[in-house]
């Protein structure tokens, strides 16, 4: 065997970027059985660091003496040849190195996990292989006519009830084609109505593959996983789950479980972006949006551009499930990346609850108090859904009263210590800086010096404090910030549940009705996706709530004439969309133009920027000192292109950065390709 192919050819993972290539070694006896895609360790630059095996070689390609390969650290392939492929994408286009990636894609080996499963692994061989008798035929039940059930089988009104995915007929083309060595790649996004649940097409789409299929099914947040789980075992179809929550033992063992095709379902948030299912035939994502699906570790690669990069090397579907429109994808509609699977006409109130908001007709009927933070029409809307089932109020903030401002001159109180915002954790409680936990007792206005304050921004806590006091017969719930997360079953019937974004539990029963509370503050965050981001959190937590013909009602407490309420009230209208896209265009906005953020300290990024050789076309804005309390002697720089040349600037911010480790520059610097908050 080494006599052979002598040489391997090996992928160091986490090394410095300007190393980030394959390095040649020599094969020993002791590691012969070393192939590609297997773990082994190599001895570089006098440390002992963990490698991937590309491929076996019978030459070197230098004639210099190589280095002999430490040790074999496991004979599993843990990275297939198509996953290494899109590990390399993904680097690519990310301007990231190889080895940061594998460092994501692997998780680290846990020897006694590896030995337990192993021990797994022969007893179910050995299962299999024991003869095992013939089941007894089973005898026909008496007292029935045998024709009888033949006739109820062949009776259409006997026929299976319709399911979610039936109002998309392209999505059976999809499954249709999901897998298949040759022809086009299928690729779509689906735009779910409220009363469709994901989960419940994820599952058909799944019991739909060929059995021998492999399917990966990925969502932001792990209670989103816990409930996709709940009902494929309900259904009897089995899967794992691999969650970054999980300890190390337990993770390395359904990582190798995965590994040897013990099932071909795998359910995960962004850490099982990288699962190596076998025969991968089907991906899903679910809200492709949420922020909480970027990588917060270099190269920092969405989980959308994860899941493309595997697309396109084993050639499995692409299915994007969400409850709002999002704008990457619409982009890569318009590209011809991904079809548009649209429903089939349906009457409004049978697919999404009944939604209002406060227009000028509410407020002026009811007088003073419609323009208040909860209008007697809120009141009327909470009543009315206690007496169904429980009732879901959102509010875009946790705490009690997060932001504190001088009630005389409107001055934003901030802590004489570390300039953080001042906030109130009680009623009649002191204020307190989120920061550095000073406890402000005598604090006086620097611009007027009075002492009075008002909140700006209402949060969770008070909110609840303010219904408890309306409705003290109705049980109140707080899910998110300090008051950690609700679990699903535990929403009592006829309850108040008062949630921030991304919080809510989901009731088997789902909600009778849903309070939007302080929706301009929502819409008023100081970002260039505010009203977007803002529609995809409201219409998540509209999509908890009944429909129309079961009762369901939502209220939308805010300016009814911004044009993101009314795309909100609006079912299924584009124009909204549009405007947002129109805009972007104009202003040169993702996604019409390819961003990358660079931020380090203010040498760095200034000796970065006079030293990479960015492509004809890119604009640079900045270095700009950064502010804040944490801010220091850093700054920030945006640079951007247009999309049709975002490799040639990966491509130049990748080498950038190996050239200056090459250099060993002094300085941190971090450079992030579309970053979520770069304006």
């Amino acid at each position: 065997m080494v006599e052979e192919r002598p040489v391997a050819s090996v992928r160091l993972v986490g090394v410095l970027p300007h190393l980030d290539r394959p390095f040649e070694y020599a094969v020993t006896p002791a590691t012969a059985a070393a192939g590609p895609g297997m773990r082994v360790r190599v001895r570089f630059s006098g440390r002992d660091t963990e490698g991937i095996v590309l491929e076996r070689r019978d030459t070197p390609t230098t004639d210099r003496p190589l280095a002999a390969l430490s040790r074999l650290v496991s004979d599993d392939v843990v990275v297939p040849p198509a996953l290494m492929r899109a590990c390399e994408d993904v680097a690519a286009r990310c301007a990231g190195t190889v080895g940061d990636v594998l460092r994501l894609a692997l998780p680290p080996r846990h020897a006694r996990a590896e030995k337990a499963d192993r021990a797994a692994e022969e007893k179910e061989r050995a299962a299999a292989e024991e003869p095992t008798a013939p089941e007894p035929a089973a005898e026909a039940e008496t007292g029935g006519d045998p024709g009888e059930d033949a006739g109820a089988a062949a009776d259409p009104s006997a026929a299976a009830p319709p399911r979610p995915g039936d109002r998309y007929p392209g999505l059976a083309a999809l499954l249709a084609r999901a897998g298949r060595p040759d022809g086009p790649v299928p690729r779509a996004t689906l735009t779910l109505d409220p009363a469709e649940s994901w989960t419940v097409l994820a599952a058909d789409a799944i019991e739909d593959l060929d059995p021998s299929r492999g399917a990966l099914v990925i969502a932001p947040d792990q209670r989103d996983v816990a409930r996709m789980s709940r009902l494929l075992t309900a259904r009897g179809v089995a899967h794992e789950v691999l969650a970054g929550t999980e300890g190390p033992e337990k993770r390395y063992r359904t990582f190798r479980r995965i590994l040897r095709g013990t099932t071909r379902v795998v359910l995960g948030n962004r850490s099982a972006a990288f699962a190596p299912v076998r025969d991968l035939a089907l991906v899903i994502c679910w809200d492709e949006a949420d922020d909480l699906l970027v990588e917060p570790r270099a190269p920092y690669p969405h989980t959308r551009t994860v899941l493309q990069c595997r697309s396109a090397e084993e050639r499995c579907a692409l299915l994007f499930l969400g409850a709002s429109p999002s704008i990457a994808l619409h982009s890569l509609v318009e590209a011809g990346y991904l079809a548009r699977l649209d429903p089939l006409p349906a009457p409004v109130h049978a697919v999404r609850p009944r939604i209002v908001a406060m227009d000028q007709y509410l407020r002026d009927r009811e007088g003073p108090s419609g323009r208040s933070r909860l209008p007697q029409e809120a009141m009327r809307v909470l009543r009315r859904g206690l007496e169904r089932g429980p009732v879901l109020v959102q509010v875009p903030r946790t705490g009690y009263a997060p932001a504190i401002a001088c009630t005389f001159c409107g001055t934003r109180a901030r802590c004489p210590q570390c300039a953080a915002p001042l906030s109130q954790a009680g009623r009649g409680g002191p204020l307190h800086c989120t920061v550095c936990g000073r406890r402000e007792d005598g604090y006086r206005c620097p611009e007027c010096d009075r002492t009075h304050v008002r909140a700006m921004v209402i949060g969770s806590a008070r909110t609840a404090e303010e219904l408890h006091r309306a409705l003290p017969d109705a049980p109140l719930k707080v899910a998110g910030g300090a008051h950690g997360a609700l679990a699903d079953e535990d929403v009592p019937e006829g309850a108040i549940v008062v949630s921030t974004p991304g919080a809510e539990p989901a009731p088997p029963d789902r909600y009778a009705a849903c309070l939007l509370l302080d929706a301009d503050a929502a819409l008023g965050r100081a970002a260039f996706d505010a009203d977007v981001e803002a529609i995809r959190r409201w219409r998540n937590a509209i999509a908890l709530v009944r429909t129309g013909d079961e009762g369901g009602e939502v209220l939308v407490v805010g300016t009814a004439t911004l044009p993101a309420i009314r795309d909100l009230v609006a079912h299924r209208s584009g124009a909204f969309l549009d405007r947002v896209l129109a805009d972007r265009r104009e202003l040169d906005l993702p996604p019409y133009t390819r961003v990358a953020e660079i931020v380090g300290d203010r040498d760095a990024c200034r000796g970065f920027l006079d030293t990479v050789e960015l492509p004809d076309g890119t604009a640079v804005f900045g270095p700009v000192d950064l502010e804040g309390p944490d801010a220091g002697d850093r700054a920030r720089a945006v640079v951007r292109i247009d999309p049709a040349r975002s490799r040639d600037l990966a491509a130049a911010l990748r080498a950038g950065v190996a050239a200056r480790s090459a250099r060993k520059a002094r300085g941190s610097l971090r450079v992030r390709l579309d970053p979520p908050d770069v304006f």
